[in-house]
C-alpha cells in the first residue's frame, strides 16, 4: 500500500523541507509491522488488518496534498504525469515480486499454485480485488491461502489514483479558492461516510465479508478520509495558515497520541469477527481510519512545529529504525505475504509458528531491502526507461547469465501456469461434501416437530435420532457431511467455508425457523478464536431443554488460535456437564494425522468417518444425562 512522501513540487502547507511530511515514515513502519505480525502470528494481533487502513489514510492524505500543491504552483494538474509516477512507483517492484514468487511456487508445485493464473492477471492489471470477488474467493480463509492475496490493497489504491485526480481537476477547474477547497473537503468526507455506510449495509444484508472487505467501493473510507483532511488542511493558500493557540496545539497533539494508542489497541482486540459468516471487521476498520487521521493531523507543521505533545509524537515517529522501516514499507508489504504462503506449503505443519515467522520475517527484510535499493530507488531517481536502457547495455559476459536467468524465469512461469491445479486437496474434500448436502436425501428427515424442543429428555429415553440433531459447522463439517448423514440419518447440516463461531447464532436462528431440534452441534473452532461469552450466548439462546455438542478443532502448529479455542470449549463443557458435551476431534485425530489432507485440517474420507463417529458419540453421551 505504497504512497510517496517525496515530490519535486513545493511541500504542502505545514510540511517540513525537502518535500516530506515528518513522522509519516514512522507511522508507515508501525502500520506495516502490525500487518506483518497479523499475517505471521495472528494470535498476537488478531486485528492487525487495521494496518492496511492506516496506509489508506496516509495515501489519501499525501496524494491529495500533492495534487493540490501541483494545482497551486503550476496552475494545472498533469494527470498523465501523475498516473505515470504512480505506476512507476508501484509496478516495477510488483512485477518482480510476482514473477519471483510465482517461479518459486512452480518449484514447489501442488496447492500453492491454486488459482495462480487469475491471481497473476489480477495483479498485473491491478484489479486483483475484483478478480477475487468475482471468483468468490475468501480473504479470511485460514486453511489454504492464495499466493498473491495481499495485492488486493494495491489494486484498491491504484483504482483510487485513477479516479480521484479527475475529481480534483473538475473541482478546481476554475481555480484554487478557499471555498472550492472546502467544498472538496466536504465532498471527500461525504464519500468516506458513504463508503463506510455502504460497507456496513452490505454486511447487515448478508453479503460475503470478503466482498465487503476487498471492494473498492466498500473500503474507500480511509482513502477519502485522508483526502478530506488534505483538502481541509490545504484550504488556506500555501504558507498563510494562521498560528494555532497553544492550548489547541496541545489538544491536537494529545489527539495524535490517542489515535496512535487506539490504532495499536484495535490491532490487539479487533478482527475476531472477520471470518466469513461473522459480522465483519468494518466497524474496527472505520475506527482505525479515524485513529490514523488523528495521528496525521498532529504531524502537520502548525501543530508539530511547536513544543508540546505533537512534537514528542513527531520525535518518536522520526526515530531512525522507524524511518528505515517506513521507507521500505512497500517492499515489506509486497514480499511478506507470498513468502509466508510459500513457507506455509513448504514447511512441515509441525514446525513451530514462531520459527516459521522468524524465518519469513528475515527473508522479508532482505527482499524488501533489495527491492528498495535495486528497484524502487533507482526507478524513482532515474526513471524506468533509464533502468531498462541500462539492462540493454549489459556487457557480453553479463548477457549470458542474465539471459539464462531470464529464460529460466520464463520457463518456471510457464510451468506454474500449466501446473495450476483445478482444486486443492481440501477443496476436493469440501466439494464432495457440498455435493452430498445439495443432493436430495434418500431418507428425508422427520419433521422437526416430532421431537419438541420444549420437553427436556429423560435420562432413560432412547438416544437422539438424526432427525433431532442439527449441525452448524465450517468447511471441515462439509467434508464430513456424507459420514455425518450416514451415522445420523435425517441430521440437518448447515455449514459454510471459512465460517467462525460468530455465525453460530444467525445460522441456528435460520435453522430453527423451520422447527427447533433438541440437539445442536456447533463445530466452528477452525477459523478463529472461541470465547466463553460467545458460548454463553449460544447456550442462553438454546434454553435449558436443548442439548449442545461443541466440536474441538485440529490444525497445524501455525493455526495458533485453535489450542486456546479448544481449551475454552472443554472448560465450558465441564462447567455445564448436564447440557453440554465435547466432541473432541482434536484429541481423536491428533493420533491419526494420516487421515487429513495436505493442509492438516480437512479429513480424507476415512477421516470423515472418524469425525462423524466422534460427533455421534458426543450426541449419545448427552442423551443419557438428565437436565439440571
Amino acid at each position: 500500500m505504497p504512497s510517496t512522501q517525496r515530490s519535486t513540487s513545493p511541500p504542502p502547507a505545514g510540511a517540513p523541507a525537502r518535500g516530506r511530511i515528518g513522522g509519516l515514515d514512522g507511522l508507515r513502519a508501525i502500520a506495516v509491522a502490525v500487518v506483518l505480525v497479523y499475517h505471521l502470528l495472528p494470535g498476537l494481533l488478531p486485528g492487525g488488518m487495521v494496518g492496511v487502513d492506516a496506509f489508506f489514510v496516509i495515501s489519501g492524505f499525501l496524494i491529495t496534498s500533492l495534487l493540490l500543491v501541483e494545482r497551486r504552483t503550476t496552475g494545472r494538474i498533469d494527470v498523465m504525469r501523475f498516473w505515470t509516477r504512480r505506476l512507476r512507483r508501484i509496478v516495477p517492484a510488483l512485477l518482480v515480486a510476482v514473477a519471483a514468487t510465482v517461479a518459486a511456487a512452480a518449484c514447489l508445485g501442488g496447492d500453492v499454485l491454486l488459482a495462480v493464473r487469475r491471481q497473476v492477471i489480477g495483479s498485473v492489471l491491478l484489479v486483483y480485488n475484483w478478480v477475487e470477488i468475482v471468483a468468490g474467493s475468501s480473504y479470511f480463509d485460514q486453511t489454504q491461502p492464495l499466493l498473491l492475496t495481499n495485492v488486493w490493497s494495491l489494486a484498491v489504491e491504484e483504482q483510487f489514483y485513477l479516479v480521484w485526480p479527475l475529481v480534483i481537476i473538475v473541482l478546481l477547474a476554475r481555480g484554487v479558492s478557499r471555498q472550492r477547497v472546502r467544498v472538496g473537503a466536504l465532498l471527500a468526507l461525504v464519500l468516506s461516510l458513504a463508503s463506510a455506510v455502504w460497507a456496513l449495509r452490505l454486511v447487515r444484508d448478508g453479503a460475503p465479508v470478503s466482498r465487503v472487505y476487498m471492494g473498492t467501493d466498500t473500503h474507500a473510507f480511509g482513502l477519502m478520509l485522508g483526502a478530506a483532511w488534505a483538502l481541509w488542511h490545504g484550504r488556506a493558500t500555501q504558507g498563510d495558515l494562521e498560528p494555532l493557540p497553544a492550548g489547541l496545539r496541545r489538544v491536537r497533539g494529545a489527539a495524535g497520541w490517542a489515535g496512535l494508542a487506539g490504532l495499536l489497541i484495535l490491532a490487539r482486540v479487533a478482527g475476531e469477527t472477520a471470518a466469513d459468516g461473522g459480522s465483519g471487521p468494518e466497524p474496527a476498520l472505520i475506527i482505525a481510519s479515524v485513529c490514523t487521521l488523528a495521528v496525521v493531523q498532529a504531524l502537520t507543521g502548525e501543530v508539530a512545529g511547536a513544543d508540546g505533545p505533537a512534537r514528542r509524537l513527531m520525535s518518536l515517529l522520526e526515530a531512525r529504525p522507524l524511518k528505515w522501516l517506513g521507507e521500505r514499507s512497500y517492499g515489506l508489504y509486497l514480499w511478506h505475504w507470498p513468502l509466508g504462503v510459500l513457507a506455509f506449503y513448504a514447511i512441515p505443519p509441525t514446525v513451530s509458528p514462531w520459527v516459521v515467522a522468524v524465518g519469513v520475517l528475515g527473508l522479508t527484510l532482505c527482499t524488501a531491502e533489495l527491492s528498495y535499493a535495486l528497484i524502487e530507488t533507482p526507478v524513482r531517481r532515474d526513471g524506468l526507461l533509464a533502468r531498462l536502457r541500462g539492462l540493454v547495455r549489459l556487457r557480453p559476459r553479463q548477457l549470458v547469465p542474465a539471459g539464462g536467468g531470464a529464460t529460466a524465469l520464463v520457463l518456471l512461469l510457464v510451468l506454474a501456469f500449466a501446473s495450476q491445479p483445478a482444486q486443492s486437496a481440501a477443496q476436493q474434500a469440501i466439494a464432495i461434501g457440498t455435493g452430498h448436502l445439495s443432493a436430495p436425501s434418500a431418507a428425508p428427515a422427520p419433521a422437526a416437530t416430532a421431537a419438541p424442543a420444549q420437553s427436556a429428555p429423560e435420562p432413560s429415553a432412547a438416544p437422539f435420532t438424526g432427525g433431532e440433531v442439527v449441525v452448524v459447522g465450517d468447511s471441515v463439517t462439509i467434508a464430513a457431511a456424507p459420514s455425518l448423514e450416514a451415522d445420523l440419518p435425517g441430521v440437518a447440516v448447515n455449514a459454510e467455508v471459512s465460517r467462525s463461531v460468530y455465525a453460530a447464532l444467525p445460522a441456528l436462528q435460520a435453522m430453527d425457523a423451520g422447527g427447533a431440534r433438541p440437539c445442536v452441534v456447533v463445530a466452528l473452532a477452525t477459523n478463529g478464536s472461541v470465547e466463553t461469552d460467545q458460548l454463553d450466548a449460544i447456550l442462553s439462546y438454546l434454553g435449558p431443554d436443548r442439548r449442545l455438542v461443541l466440536v474441538t478443532a485440529y490444525g497445524p502448529a501455525r493455526t495458533t488460535w485453535i489450542p486456546p479455542a479448544n481449551e475454552t470449549i472443554r472448560a465450558f463443557a465441564q462447567a455445564h456437564p448436564d447440557q453440554v458435551a465435547v466432541a473432541d476431534w482434536d484429541a481423536v485425530v491428533a493420533a491419526r494425522p494420516d487421515l487429513l489432507v495436505d493442509d492438516q485440517v480437512h479429513p480424507v474420507p476415512e477421516g470423515a468417518q472418524l469425525y462423524a463417529q466422534t460427533v455421534t458419540n458426543a450426541v449419545e453421551s448427552l442423551r443419557r444425562q438428565p437436565a439440571s
